[in-house]
């Protein structure tokens, strides 16, 4: 056995041994053809197996014991070549794949020592940062470590002096593992990774290095898109603009793979922004996404087809023009394509991604029965707890967890269930010992953590909940800010959360100020295009003025809500509507007005089983009938 290498142990080197034979001769005539090595592999498909990554160790002393290499620098070389090759081959197994080339570029770093060979060295610590950064197995968060720390290792050869285009190379590798990290603080890791983008953009010219230029754009513009710091409207304005160079040179005839990647990122970013009219973004996610898929088609490219099909989903979910029904089935379509490619075990965190996205257009969906549609959403988010672990993904799995959480808030608002409620709590507690304080993620977990609360107070009563409610609410407001507004539900949030906010504070004395607050998301809410956010608010103030006696007022805004909720056949908003009118018109004196209105949310609350409200109603009705009783026996 070659010194350095080890004891031998008893695996069989037949086959690898042939295999890295044909290897050579196959690289040796390509003469740096990329596509002669690719249909070399594709034609040895079969052979690209777990024999082989325990095999390939071992390989390399018999090789040159054989003299098949000339020295050992050269069998070096073949094994890092081969991994280069291996790590970018998208047929077979990929998981596999990037372990051989880790392999490969390890074997290689026995030989290619830093004092020995410095830049072969450096050249195989970047390529061992990539196949890292990419790696399935083992623990995602470490393989992005050992990424890093094989960049960094790379960069203390790769100088900016010494070496500026390969340097440049590493700083944008550099700058990708960065905006993967999960580790560490990720505002910090990410303007780490924008740093290294800048860097490397000053070597990286659109004149001297057009493609690369071009790439290290589309990157830049990936991490300014997530970026946490600064203004986020800015940043996405920035990531746009960055994206839109990178297609200057990256164009479809050009180069049809980036081009393609650019537009899903493009659309991506139109999909968040902020700037500009929020319906006509989510076109230009939409016509974005689709022109990727021209090119990402599921032959040639499954696995960025199946991304783009993802996207597409979430688009179509939050879109605001066209049916909404009919969007949100094209959605579950989109994520349900996507999934044909992300299995579990082949693509876990994809996977688990898409079954995310399916259960959030499913807990939205309109058409088919409600309660059905929540169960499958909770379904498929229990699901995606199989790859989003605290641990391994806390940021996915904290937004997970609220989405999953909100789920079994509406399920409670069917079955006024408590233990939904209870379960649901408990999830957006856990959530927001995760969440980035600001973040959409913290501010959706605070105003879902209010609404859990606030209806678990309307069920058990319990004073503590109310002021928890409260805490949450005014947490979500004072976290709000236009700058960090980044989903159509961020932008509604400030007005919904005051509406509910006003109504509890209205309740609790506050009348001032709860009033002021519900008057403000009302007129908000009524320039949005959240409508039932806007029904919500009008019931809510309906009800303040109810409490403060305001009967005329009540009454206006109770009728102006009935008639939105009409609008949109919600049924729970009819009924409470209707509750709400039936008792100020019997308040009043218009008895019998008041009971009609009474009698039909009696109707109402019995389909949708809430014997709770069915009783409330009972006792008003009853009430009424009395009075009107007593009124009739007055003499004239």
């Amino acid at each position: 056995m070659g010194k350095g290498f080890g004891q031998p142990k008893a695996v069989s080197t037949r086959n690898a041994t042939q295999f890295m034979r044909a290897f050579r001769k196959c690289h040796t005539e390509a003469k740096g053809d990329k596509r002669q090595v690719e249909q070399f592999l594709k034609a040895n498909l079969a052979k690209l197996d777990e024999s082989l990554l325990e095999a390939l160790p071992h390989t390399f002393p018999t090789l040159v014991e054989d003299g098949l290499f000339g020295d050992r620098q050269a069998g070096a070389s073949l094994f890092g070549n081969f991994g280069n090759a291996i790590c970018e081959f998208p047929l077979g197994d990929r998981a596999l794949n990037l372990e051989l080339s880790i392999a490969a570029y390890q074997i290689a770093l026995r030989v290619f020592t830093r004092d020995a060979f410095p830049e072969s060295w450096a050249a195989t610590q970047n390529n061992l940062g990539a196949a890292y950064s990419n790696r399935f197995q083992g623990d995602r968060a470490k393989n992005l470590e050992q990424a890093i720390a094989a960049y960094e290792l790379s960069l203390q050869v790769r100088t900016r002096d010494a070496f500026p285009e390969s340097w440049a190379a590493t700083q944008n590798n550099l700058g990708t593992a960065y905006g993967n990290r999960i580790r560490g603080d990720r505002a910090e890791n990410l303007e780490q990774a924008i740093a290294a983008y800048e860097l490397s953009l000053q070597v990286r010219t659109r004149d001297a290095f057009p493609e690369n230029w071009a790439t290290t754009q589309n990157n830049l513009g990936t991490a300014c898109s997530s970026r946490i710091q600064g203004d986020r409207a800015e940043n996405l304005e920035q990531a746009i603009a960055a994206y839109e160079l990178s297609l200057q040179v990256k164009t479809r005839d050009a180069f049809p793979e980036n081009w393609a990647t650019t537009q899903n990122n493009l659309g991506t970013a139109y999909g968040n922004r902020i700037r500009g009219d929020r319906a006509e973004n989510l076109e230009q996610a939409i016509a974005a996404y689709e022109l990727s898929l021209q090119v990402y088609t599921r032959d040639a490219f499954p696995e960025n087809w199946a991304t783009t099909q993802s996207n597409l989903g979430v688009a179509y979910r939050d879109r605001i023009r066209g049916d909404h029904a009919k969007n949100v089935e094209q959605a579950i379509v989109a994520y349900k394509l996507s999934l044909q490619v992300y299995t579990h075990d082949a693509f876990p965190e994809n996977w688990a991604i898409s079954k995310h996205n399916l259960g959030n257009a499913y807990r939205d969906r309109i058409l088919g029965e409600q309660s059905d549609n929540l169960r499958t959403a909770i379904d498929l988010y229990q699901e995606a707890t199989q790859v989003f672990t605290q641990k391994a993904f806390p940021l996915k799995w904290a937004e997970n967890q609220g989405c999953l959480a909100e789920a079994l808030i509406k399920q409670a608002s069917l079955s006024d269930n408590s233990n939904d409620l209870n379960t649901a709590i408990t999830l957006l507690k856990e959530a927001l010992e995760v969440a980035v304080p600001g973040s959409p993620d913290f501010i959706d977990s605070q105003y879902r953590l209010g609404t859990a609360l606030s209806r678990r107070f309307e069920l058990n009563q319990n004073a503590s909940d109310l002021q928890d409610a409260l805490k949450a609410y005014k947490t979500a407001l004072d976290a709000i800010s236009p700058e960090h507004y980044d989903r159509e539900k961020i932008w509604q949030a400030l007005p919904t959360t005051q509406s509910v906010l006003g109504s509890r504070l209205v309740r609790e004395g506050q009348w001032q100020e709860g009033l002021q607050l519900l008057l403000n998301s009302v007129r908000l809410l009524s320039e949005g295009d959240d409508q039932l956010a806007h029904a919500n608010a009008l019931y809510q103030t309906g009800r303040a003025h109810e409490t403060l006696s305001d009967w005329d007022n009540a009454r206006l805004y109770y009728r102006d809500a009935l008639r939105l909720y009409e609008h949109l056949n919600d049924q729970p908003g009819i009924a409470q509507s209707r509750h709400g009118l039936g008792s100020v018109l019997a308040s009043q004196g218009y008895f019998k007005k008041g009971m009609a209105e009474l009698q039909q949310a009696r109707d109402l609350y019995h389909q949708l089983d809430r014997q709770n409200r069915v009783r409330e109603v009972d006792n008003l009705y009853q009430a009424a009938q009395r009075a009107e009783q007593q009124l009739s026996e007055v003499p004239a």
